[in-house]
């Protein structure tokens, strides 16, 4: 197929405003990302198992595992205050 030249292409400003919309509505975003050729091998494994696109499979193992983050920082920061209490608590009595 022959390219066309630069000066025979024309904007469509009004077709890349509704799709500037569409993004801006939309959850996701499109971004591009580097990934180990060995973890997408397996993620379109998974993908073409489970009949769910890999885009989105990775989304949801993402989406995972910040969670599972955000679960043990609050589980670490529990057990950090308890242990401050609990110190306070020894040296209170050893004062005693």
């Amino acid at each position: 197929m022959k390219e066309p030249k630069l000066n025979e292409l024309a904007i469509d400003d009004r077709g890349t405003q509704q799709i500037r919309r569409k993004m801006a509505a939309s959850r996701s975003i499109k971004i591009t990302i580097n990934i180990d050729k060995d973890n997408l091998k397996i993620l379109r494994a998974k993908a073409a198992e489970t009949g769910v696109p890999y885009q989105r499979l990775l989304n949801q193992f993402l989406s995972s595992a910040i969670q599972n983050d955000t679960q043990t920082e609050s589980r670490l920061d529990r057990l950090e205050k308890e242990i401050t209490r609990l110190k306070k608590k020894i040296v209170a009595q050893g004062a005693a």
